[in-house]
């Protein structure tokens, strides 16, 4: 299944008080069942990068509009994080995303 891991920063959120920058994190799966197999699979996914993550602070959808993922199932998670490199993660500087979920 086709697979996308996205890093949104938000440079025009606050820093928190260790300095780390808020960032949306968007895990897209293509075309699964979205089941809870598939969610708690996808959490894994997340988790393997970022294992702060909580089941109670993952949120998930289906992308209902886009060019390129419109369809696919959808986990995000927000947090302040450090500003690194995440290998295999595409990181966007602004924030902004072009699908909606």
């Amino acid at each position: 299944m086709e697979t996308h891991k996205y890093i949104y920063w938000r440079p025009d959120m606050k820093r928190n008080e260790a300095g780390l920058m808020f960032a949306n994190v968007h895990l897209l799966v293509g075309y699964n069942q979205a089941s809870l197999t598939d969610l708690r699979e996808m959490a894994d996914v997340l988790r393997e990068t970022f294992p702060q993550a909580t089941d109670e602070e993952i949120q998930y959808g289906k992308v209902f509009e886009s060019s390129m993922v419109q369809g696919f199932t959808i986990i995000t998670w927000a947090s302040h994080i450090p500003e690194a490199e995440y290998p295999g993660w595409t990181q966007f500087k602004d924030g902004r995303m072009d699908y909606y979920w």
